[in-house]
């Protein structure tokens, strides 16, 4: 099955996503760091959490790229962690920064999503690109959160989202575990992450993209896709369930790949 996300990123990101997961519940005794992240989240805003330990010529030379890559910038915030600091052991511990190699970034979503983790070292360009659409933070989110996931990319805000989306978000089977996200279809800050997906921007019909974590793409169908079709996926990318008699594994494992 296709990969969605590189592979070195997803393997970082998901060493953090329990740290965040762990920071949101901690309601009390914020540090200075844990603090600015709240207010950017609040803001609206990326947080570029950058640890290190000294101030040596590596750190020196990311802090001055995330600086001037996001001087102009209203929409994200650079929050410094010295990994010794007394006051920030929670958060050091959290992200397991010591076993991180220094200097490094992680970028957090507002919503909290682990976006990407920089080691060592960054560039401008790097760090344009770590600030993604709202729709690719909704999934990336939903993914490190270990649901399902079923893009919607919609031609216009009043379309309905596809019947079978719907019934396969309510299946007692995966209710629990289903995020449906829906996008406009010719939005231009969606247009980069759709074409990365295999999805055409601008398409005058609802578009179904189908996502398991960490990262696989299950498939992507048009909008009369139906729940049989989308659990026999998710079967055979063996993403469906434990249980081998399941009528869905067993369908899948007996029929063709469906024409789309």
């Amino acid at each position: 099955m296709k990969r969605i996300f590189n592979q070195t990123t997803i393997a970082l990101t998901m060493t953090l996503v329990t740290a965040c997961f762990a920071m949101a519940q901690t309601a009390s005794a914020a540090s200075p760091a844990e603090q600015a992240i709240r207010a950017a989240e609040a803001n609206n805003q990326f947080s570029f959490v950058m640890f290190y330990r000294g101030n040596d010529a590596a750190t020196k030379a990311m802090h001055g790229t995330l600086q001037s890559a996001l001087s102009n910038r209203q929409d994200a915030v650079v929050v410094p962690v010295q990994i010794g600091d007394v006051s920030e052991q929670t958060l050091v511990k959290q992200f397991d920064a010591t076993r991180m190699p220094m200097p490094a970034i992680a970028t957090l979503a507002p919503n909290g999503a682990v976006c990407s983790v920089f080691p060592r070292r960054v560039t401008e360009q790097q760090i344009a690109a770590a600030i993604v659409s709202t729709g690719q933070t909704q999934i990336l989110k939903a993914l490190q959160d270990r649901k399902l996931v079923l893009l919607c990319a919609q031609p216009t805000a009043g379309t309905p989202v596809p019947a079978g989306v719907q019934q396969f978000q309510a299946d007692q089977l995966y209710s629990n575990r289903t995020e449906v996200v829906t996008v406009l279809a010719n939005d231009p800050a969606e247009a980069e992450f759709l074409t990365k997906i295999g999805v055409k921007p601008g398409q005058l019909t609802p578009v179904v993209a189908f996502m398991a974590p960490p990262g696989v793409m299950v498939g992507t169908f048009n909008a009369n896709v139906s729940f049989d079709v989308l659990a026999e996926k998710l079967a055979a990318a063996g993403k469906c369930c434990d249980d081998e008699n399941c009528k869905h594994h067993k369908s899948a494992q007996a029929s063709q790949p469906a024409r789309r």
